[in-house]
């Protein structure tokens, strides 16, 4: 039995983290649907920011962008093969918040450029979904505005109108499908579009098994 995986895509301010949150609430009561971070209890991107505290300094100041991105990447393939392949194993629906599409548009960002290791991707599952939330820069500038955070390098309006037009660059490049979704909706409406796209699979998987088995009885 194998599971199907679908991964959220999107510029920062898009809602990844809320539409994870809210198919989180929504699916509590369905085992086999499991919503997560892939980047949640990141190892070694950890050791980075030990590391740079006991210098007095933050992982972006003490670290170059590439190795960054090449420690996030790593990070990725490690949780995705301990934490997502297992659940996939056993039948689940894996819902990503990101994947490995925003690591490499983000990793391939201005002047650095890992495409030549983008290879390392392919040992890993294909989606079976891609759910792109497509916003408005505006918006999403006004999103990050309202969380009260400190902003990364990425969320100004220049850097996000260049990181919204290379998704839409690459998404249709992905060998699986991709919804894109008018994430300047609500997050009421966006989380309907996307449970009915996730619903169908899941009924889909479920017809699929049914005729296996039917098969061999």
């Amino acid at each position: 039995m194998v599971g199907k995986l679908v991964v959220v895509m999107g510029i920062d301010g898009s809602g990844k983290t809320t539409l994870i949150n809210n198919i989180k609430q929504c699916s509590e009561n369905i085992p086999r649907i499991k919503p997560m971070s892939i980047f949640k209890d990141s190892v070694f991107t950890r050791e980075l920011e030990q590391v740079a505290e006991l210098n007095g300094k933050t992982r972006r100041e003490m670290y170059s962008p590439i190795l960054r991105s090449i420690v996030w990447r790593n990070d990725l393939i490690n949780n995705t093969l301990l934490k997502v392949v297992p659940e996939l194993e056993n039948g689940n629906i894996v819902i990503l918040d990101r994947y490995y599409l925003c690591n490499k548009i983000y990793s391939n960002f201005d002047e650095q450029n890992l495409s030549h290791m983008d290879k390392l991707f392919e040992i890993l599952p294909k989606p079976d979904l891609g759910l792109y939330l497509d916003v408005k820069v505006d918006i999403a500038l006004d999103r990050i505005e309202k969380r009260g955070l400190k902003k990364s390098p990425y969320e100004t309006k220049e850097n996000l109108n260049k990181l919204r037009n290379k998704y839409l660059e690459h998404i249709v490049q992905e060998q699986y499908p991709i919804l894109k979704i008018d994430a300047n909706l609500s997050e009421k409406e966006v989380l309907r579009i996307a449970l009915d796209k996730i619903f169908e699979i899941l009924y889909k998987n479920q017809s699929e098994e049914r005729e296996s088995n039917g098969r061999n009885i």
